[in-house]
């Protein structure tokens, strides 16, 4: 029976309107049982689970609000958690659950990929090959397509030289910060003990920390 907000009436006899009030009792009990534990339980008033239907639009909040709901990210097509936050004076809308994962499962190891974190920073990691005996600065792209975002600032890069072999390979690989961009870094490859300037080839790990376009 759905839940009638007219009963009682001034003039209704209780024998009458008796099943309307049980009928809006059931229909409060169906609502309370939904993410809620049960009136008779001891933990009464809390939710034992969230759940966020999909909205569409996303929807709207009152000023100073933060606020949570489900909206399908244009970049992985999937159902995220957004979070509705305020960064400084800006409003601003952060898919925190969205990610490689949610269109790779399983990316596999030394691959790239990418995760926003619910501060709304953007965090992206990969490897790189570049030689430095070519052109002592390469610039290095990010990897790029429909299901990545792209930096609209980077904060902070570390770049780890690696090597498939068991010995060291004499070599290191310098970050050229001024020429951070949203989509490119530029970095120069060189032999660690040689006493003059020996330009390399390298292969390296790379950890760009910054914020989403």
């Amino acid at each position: 029976m759905p839940y009638n907000g007219n009963i009682p009436q001034a003039t209704d006899l209780l024998s009458s309107s008796q099943p309307l009030i049980q009928g809006n009792f059931t229909a409060i009990q169906t609502l309370i049982d939904v993410d809620h534990v049960d009136f008779a339980s001891g933990n009464q008033g809390k939710h034992f689970r969230v759940s966020l239907p999909v909205q569409s639009p996303a929807p709207s909040f009152s000023a100073g609000d933060v606020g949570l709901y489900s909206f399908q990210n244009s970049r992985t097509s999937q159902n995220e958690l957004y979070i509705n936050k305020i960064n400084q004076a800006t409003v601003t809308q952060i898919p925190a659950t969205a990610s490689i994962l949610s269109t790779s499962s399983s990316p596999g190891p030394n691959s790239s990929g990418w995760t926003y974190l619910p501060s709304g920073i953007l965090i992206k990691w990969g490897s790189a090959t570049i030689d430095s005996t070519i052109t002592p600065v390469q610039t290095v792209t990010f990897p790029a397509g429909a299901t990545i975002p792209v930096f609209s600032q980077i904060f902070s890069m570390q770049l780890t030289t690696s090597t498939s072999g068991t010995v060291d390979n004499n070599k290191y690989v310098i970050l050229q910060s001024f020429a951070l961009g949203g989509t490119t870094f530029a970095a120069i490859a060189v032999a660690r003990s040689s006493l003059a300037t020996t330009y390399v080839q390298a292969t390296f790990e790379y950890l760009a920390i910054g914020i989403g376009a």
